[in-house]
């Protein structure tokens, strides 16, 4: 503190600014010479660092815009408490810079009132204790060493850090590499290391985060059968569409009106069409959306009750602390765990599922996927699925050289017409054929391919559900 408090005493704040994330940069003028000074926030931790030599970065973005211009530096204080740094300037204005999680920030002060924050998402510094001129003894609050006007000149020299005994020598004559100390930041920083979590650590922090993903799929599941079950009304909306368009009705404003002796429920209704829409459209519209909430009322309706009970067991295991039985009970539902009982992050480009016959269906999850799946995961003697002239995903089934069976087919068929843009169609076409007779256009868009000797089968994925 004293080294800082004599070079920036009687400066001038010339210039804030920011150039990398969490990354403020403060330039001093002082007669001739030009010191920096940066703070930085690195995950739960800050690092200053003061140099003589400044450089401005060609992209930049000034910061703590509020400052006067030119304002004179007073003097460098710190918190007796707290690992605070306070640079005292002119006309009661002063910055306080924050080295602690909770007080992660560079704040701009004008008689203790914030002016201005570096960071908008920090909160505001809440300080308590002495501040202490350069002068004043050190407490023993404030871990560190010490280090003398000696060491500091010798450090200008080169430093280096012994590992064993935790410690710094200063000077040329000091056993070991060399580092300058902004050599030394980089240095530490490289070789430190997050503690390692322990297995069962790992583990229930696993199921936590699966428990809170399964209680999200569980909200998203009762809302779409809240909405399936209104299908009923949809198809009485479909009913009065049918007869207003058997009599000629024309719309009126986007209206369709039924009097009473007309209406299927035995009272005058009348149904608002969304803007421009045909009443042929509106018939389009509505029938589809009721086989599609009719054919996923049974699937939703058997979901709840699945996922109900996995969230009960889940939470069970979790409060038994049973590690060895939470690693089956994850690994069992899906959940690929590394050894230390992390979710392995590797994202495949398919789901699998399996078909009657025991082969592996592979779903492709996107446009991009698809390629990856078709031209590089695929064998060549593997089936590949796609739904007929609609957009929609690449199904793999892993063959190799085995004959699949009609289930096997019409299996992989259901998954490439569930996953297409026809999936609430009711009947769909899919197109299948062995890997070896696709190709890809060059230049072509993902997914596109080129199919030489298709064959096809129709799936009622009413069937299905």
């Amino acid at each position: 503190m004293q080294y800082l408090d004599s070079a920036l005493q009687g400066t001038h704040v010339d210039l804030a600014f920011t150039f990398r994330k969490a990354r403020v940069d403060i330039h001093f003028i002082g007669g001739n010479n030009s010191l920096g000074l940066t703070w930085e926030k690195l995950g739960n931790q800050a690092l200053l660092t003061f140099s003589e030599k400044t450089s401005l970065p060609k992209r930049r973005v000034e910061v703590l815009k509020s400052l006067p211009n030119r304002i004179e530096v007073k003097g460098v204080r710190v918190l007796e408490n707290d690992r605070f740094l306070r640079i005292d300037l002119a006309d009661n204005y002063y910055l306080l810079l924050g080295f602690f999680p909770g007080a992660m920030n560079v704040s701009l002060y004008q008689e203790d009132a914030v002016v201005e924050s570096f960071l908008k998402q920090e909160q505001k510094f809440q300080t308590s204790g002495e501040w202490l001129a350069p002068g004043s003894s050190i407490p023993d609050s404030i871990p560190g060493d010490i280090l003398t006007p000696e060491q500091l000149r010798e450090a200008s020299k080169g430093i280096c850090f012994d590992q064993e005994n935790g410690q710094l020598e200063f000077g040329t004559t000091a056993p070991g590499k060399k580092l300058m100390i902004n050599e030394l930041v980089i240095e530490v920083l490289r070789h430190s290391h997050k503690p390692k979590l322990a297995t069962s650590v790992s583990l229930s922090k696993t199921g936590k985060t699966v428990l809170k993903r399964w209680r999200s799929k569980l909200s998203k599941v009762e809302r779409e059968l809240e909405q399936a079950d209104t299908w009923p009304e949809l198809q009485t909306r479909l009913q009065a569409f049918q007869i207003a368009q058997g009599m000629g009705q024309s719309i009126s404003q986007g209206e369709v009106s039924l009097p009473a002796e007309m209406s299927p429920t035995g009272e005058a209704v009348t149904y608002t069409l969304e803007s421009g829409t045909t009443l042929n459209r509106a018939i389009e519209l509505t029938a589809k959306k009721i086989r599609k909430f009719k054919g996923k009322l049974s699937q939703l309706q058997t979901m709840i009750p699945s996922i109900e009970s996995d969230i009960t067991a889940l939470q069970n295991i979790l409060n038994e602390e049973d590690s060895k039985g939470l690693q089956e009970f994850l690994q069992k539902h899906g959940e690929t765990l590394d050894k230390s009982g992390r979710q392995q992050t590797e994202r495949k480009p398919y789901k699998k599922y399996t078909s009657p016959g025991g082969f592996d269906i592979l779903v492709g999850r996107a446009s991009t996927d698809n390629d990856v799946l078709t031209f590089k995961v695929a064998n060549k003697n593997d089936w590949w699925f796609h739904a007929r002239q609609v957009r929609g995903t690449h199904v793999i089934l892993r063959t190799g050289n085995q004959t699949p069976q009609q289930s096997d087919i019409l299996a992989a068929a259901s998954h490439a017409a569930r996953n297409s843009k026809a999936k609430h169609s009711g009947i769909v076409v899919v197109q299948y054929c062995q890997r070896k007779h696709l190709s890809k256009p060059k230049g072509s868009h993902p997914g596109t391919v080129l199919v030489h000797q298709e064959q096809s089968i129709t799936v009622n994925l009413d069937s299905f559900r």
